[in-house]
C-alpha cells in the first residue's frame, strides 16, 4: 500500500539573525527535523563576492554549502537573484521543508517571528537603483518552482505574506509487503441509520470535514522617529567697550621774580652763557586687545531606554466540542482543552516514554515543574505548546532528553 505525503519548502527573511534562530528553534520543537531547518550562515553576505553575482560559469569557482543550495533551489528563476540581493544586504535567510500537516503552523510560526516582506523591500531595492537579473540572464520555464496546492493554498490564499512555499514535493511512502491474511467470516450486524455529516463548508486534508481555528496575533515593532535637532552655531558680533585709565602730563611753567643783589656771590661764572632744558612728558592710551576663552558650550545625545506598554484588540475563533457518544469513544480536545488537564501532580514523559518531572503549576505559556522530582533540585520551566497530549500523563512532541535540554532552571 502506498501513501503519498505533500512536503512543502518555505522561507522568509530577517532583519535579525536572532529572530531567524527563535523561529529554526520552534519549528525544530514542532516535530521538523533539523536538518529539514537551516538558516544562512555568518559567512554568506562575505562570501556574496564569490558566489552570489552572475558570472559566466566559466569565470565564476563551484559554488559550495550555502550557495549551492540556494543555486539549486531557484537556479534559472528570477527569484534566485532576489534572494541572492536579500543576503547580500545582510539579510538572514530561513529555509524548512515541512509535511503538509505541519504547513499552515510552521507558516504562523515562521511569521510571528518577525519575517520581512520580501515583495516590498525588492520594491525598494530597484528604486534605489537595482535591477535584478542581468539582461544576459534567461530563466528556464521548466526550472520555475512549483506552485503549490493544497494545504498550501489554505496557508497563503488571498494575501500576500513575508513567507513564501517556493516548493512543492510528492512523496510516496509504500508499507512493506506481507502475507495475505484470511479473515473470519463475518458476522452480520444490524443496521444503523447514518446520521448526515455535519458540514463546515470548508475542505479539510483526506477528504475529511475541518473546522479551522484562528487567531489574530499582534507583532509590536520599533521605529526612530525624529523629535527635532538640536543646533550650536557661532558668529562674530561687535560691541561698544568703555574702559577708564589715568595718565599723568607734565607741565613745564616759567617763573620771573624781579631781584637786586650784588654778583659777587657768582664770581667770574656771573657773565657765562648757561642753557637749562626741561622736557614735558605726558601719557596717552595705547589700546592692545587679545582673545581669551571666556566660556565653553558642549553638546551631547544621552540615550535612556523606557518601557511602553502597547495595547490593542486581536480577534480569535473558539470551537466548542459536544460530543454525545458515552461508549467505545475518546473526544479529541482542542489545545485549551489539553491544558485544562495540565493541572498539578501530572507526571510529564517525553515522546519516547521517558520521565521528564511533575507539574507543579502553568503560569501563562510555560509550566513549571517540581523541584523535589529534580535532580539539582530547582523548578524547571518548559512551553506548553510541546505538550501533544494529555491522558493521565503529560505526553510531549519531543524525546525527555531534548526536553531536559531546553528546559529552564529557576
Amino acid at each position: 500500500m502506498a501513501t503519498t505525503l505533500q512536503k512543502h519548502t518555505i522561507t522568509a527573511f530577517y532583519e535579525s539573525r536572532d529572530y531567524a534562530d527563535r523561529a529554526a528553534e520552534k519549528l525544530r520543537a514542532m516535530g521538523i527535523l533539523a536538518s529539514d531547518v537551516t538558516v544562512s550562515p555568518d559567512t554568506a553576505q562575505s562570501e556574496y563576492g564569490v558566489y552570489g553575482d552572475d558570472r559566466n560559469a566559466v569565470d565564476a569557482p563551484r559554488k559550495t554549502g550555502f550557495w549551492a543550495s540556494l543555486e539549486e533551489m531557484f537556479g534559472g528563476t528570477d527569484d534566485h537573484h532576489t534572494y541572492a540581493e536579500g543576503v547580500r544586504r545582510g539579510h538572514v535567510l530561513l529555509t524548512a521543508h515541512v509535511a503538509d500537516a505541519q504547513l499552515d503552523r510552521a507558516v504562523a510560526i515562521v511569521e510571528e517571528h518577525g519575517s520581512i516582506d520580501l515583495d516590498e523591500h525588492e520594491e525598494t531595492w530597484r528604486s534605489e537603483g537595482w535591477t535584478g537579473a542581468p539582461s544576459t540572464y534567461s530563466s528556464s520555464a521548466g526550472a520555475t518552482a512549483a506552485t503549490a496546492g493544497g494545504a498550501m493554498g489554505m496557508a497563503l490564499a488571498g494575501r500576500t505574506a513575508p513567507t513564501r512555499v517556493v516548493e512543492t514535493e510528492t512523496v510516496v511512502e509504500r508499507a512493506p509487503v506481507t502475507a495475505p491474511v484470511v479473515a473470519p467470516k463475518p458476522v452480520a450486524a444490524p443496521t444503523l441509520a447514518a446520521k448526515p455529516a455535519l458540514s463546515t463548508g470548508m475542505a479539510g486534508r483526506g477528504g475529511e470535514d475541518v473546522v479551522q481555528v484562528v487567531e489574530e496575533r499582534i507583532n509590536v515593532g520599533k521605529r526612530a522617529v525624529s523629535r527635532g535637532k538640536v543646533r550650536l552655531h557661532s558668529y562674530v558680533v561687535e560691541n561698544q567697550v568703555s574702559e577708564d585709565v589715568t595718565l599723568r602730563d607734565e607741565t613745564v611753567s616759567i617763573d620771573r621774580h624781579a631781584v637786586d643783589r650784588p654778583v659777587a656771590a657768582l664770581g667770574e661764572d656771573a657773565f657765562r652763557e648757561r642753557t637749562i632744558e626741561l622736557e614735558e612728558i605726558d601719557e596717552e592710551a595705547v589700546v592692545a586687545k587679545t582673545a581669551r576663552v571666556v566660556e565653553e558650550i558642549g553638546i551631547r545625545k544621552d540615550v535612556s531606554d523606557r518601557v511602553e506598554t502597547v495595547r490593542d484588540t486581536v480577534r480569535s475563533t473558539k470551537v466548542d466540542i459536544e460530543d454525545g457518544r458515552t461508549v467505545g469513544t475518546t473526544a479529541v480536545g482542542t489545545t485549551g482543552n489539553v491544558l485544562s488537564r495540565l493541572v498539578k501532580d501530572v507526571e510529564v514523559v517525553g515522546s519516547d516514554g521517558v520521565h521528564v518531572g511533575i507539574v507543579d503549576r502553568v503560569e501563562g505559556a510555560m509550566m513549571k515543574l517540581k523541584r523535589k522530582d529534580a535532580t539539582d533540585g530547582q523548578h524547571h520551566l518548559l512551553p506548553t505548546d510541546l505538550v501533544r497530549s494529555v491522558d493521565g500523563k503529560a505526553m510531549l512532541s519531543i524525546a525527555a532528553a531534548e526536553a531536559m535540554r531546553r528546559w529552564k532552571a529557576v
